[in-house]
């Protein structure tokens, strides 16, 4: 098994060149935390660990490697991660304290996961879009536990307006066919999701195996950490642990097609939706989800504020230690 096996391509032989006249062997992130990594690279799994000056040199926490990253590492044991290659994509939410998270990266479909035997919440998934239309992500709806759901159909349906949406059943359907026609052979897919909405038992039908533990009694999903598995129909899938917050920073226009496309018919350019004459969003969306898209907004257009202030005091930071770097050198002369 070499690296062409876990996603890698001419694409990035190209984007790791410079790292490979260094002396510097690729590696595909697939499992990690507490800066000790599992490595898959063309001599097999490796463990590896961060390099000082990476670990020390970045400017935001959402520079080192993720599950998903192709990295640049040392022929040491354990190999030594240098550089994170160049991202396709990068998945990212805002935790509670404003700071971002780093999910994923390199992923080249979404599958948002969403159970129909309690976890159906079209807010919540209108959340999930916004993650993956800001990561630049096709996202796929899937609607696990049809059997277990009475509305299954009228559920589909209004997903159906939202993406692309599969409803299946993780324990009675064939996934292979139903998933895998949104994935080509060697793109990598990932599993988002809240605890509970079967994404242990969809990767365990994938794998044809029990590899994931599933919680007896609830059916809970147990896994605790981003893996990237090699699955037998030639594809990658990223399983993710359950998300309880999920805040978001962007793309909120995106994840609201329908509102974007009816808002260019409002009499005026810079309608609100909030009772305007003329306005084509007021009469067509229904409140539930006008209400949410203008929470989103507020909530990523303060996260944009947010982000904006803090950038802006670390680049004053940055300028006055170089002031008083400058102040500390020799003058010419003396």
């Amino acid at each position: 098994m070499s690296i062409f096996d876990w996603g890698w391509s001419s694409a990035w032989t190209e984007r790791f060149s410079s790292h490979r006249l260094a002396g510097l062997a690729p590696a595909r992130v697939v499992d990690g935390s507490r800066g000790v990594y599992e490595l898959e690279t063309d001599s097999g799994r490796v463990r590896g660990e961060l390099a000082g000056r990476l670990e020390y040199a970045v400017d935001s926490p959402l520079e080192l490697p993720v599950a998903g990253d192709w990295v640049a590492v040392t022929p040491t044991e354990p190999a030594l991660i240098v550089h994170v290659v160049e991202r396709q994509s990068l998945f990212t939410r805002v935790q509670e304290g404003g700071q971002r998270q780093a999910l994923a990266a390199n992923i080249d479909v979404a599958f948002l996961v969403r159970g129909l035997d309690g976890d159906w919440n079209p807010a919540r998934l209108d959340r999930y879009l916004a993650l993956a239309m800001e990561a630049g992500v096709q996202p796929v709806i899937v609607l696990n536990k049809r059997d277990l759901c009475a509305e299954s159909a009228a559920r589909h349906a209004v997903a159906s307006a939202l993406a692309p949406t599969v409803l299946l059943s993780g324990t009675l359907d064939d996934l292979a066919p139903l998933l895998g026609s949104f994935v080509k052979p060697g793109q990598t897919a990932a599993l988002f999701g809240s605890s509970g909405v079967g994404k242990s038992t969809i990767v365990n039908a994938l794998l044809r195996e029990q590899t994931q533990a599933i919680g007896e009694t609830v059916c809970q999903h147990t896994t605790t950490s981003r893996t990237l598995l090699r699955l037998p129909q030639g594809w990658l899938l990223l399983d993710m642990p359950g998300l309880r917050a999920v805040g978001i920073g962007g793309a909120v226009a995106d994840a609201f097609a329908d509102v974007a496309q009816l808002a260019s018919s409002c009499r005026f350019s810079d309608c609100s939706h909030e009772g305007e004459p003329g306005c084509a969003v007021a009469n067509a969306i229904a409140p539930e989800r006008l209400a949410n898209f203008r929470k989103l907004q507020r909530e990523a257009a303060y996260q944009h504020r947010r982000e904006d202030s803090s950038a802006a005091r670390a680049e004053k930071e940055r300028w006055k230690q170089i002031h008083a770097a400058m102040k500390k050198m020799p003058k010419k002369g003396r």
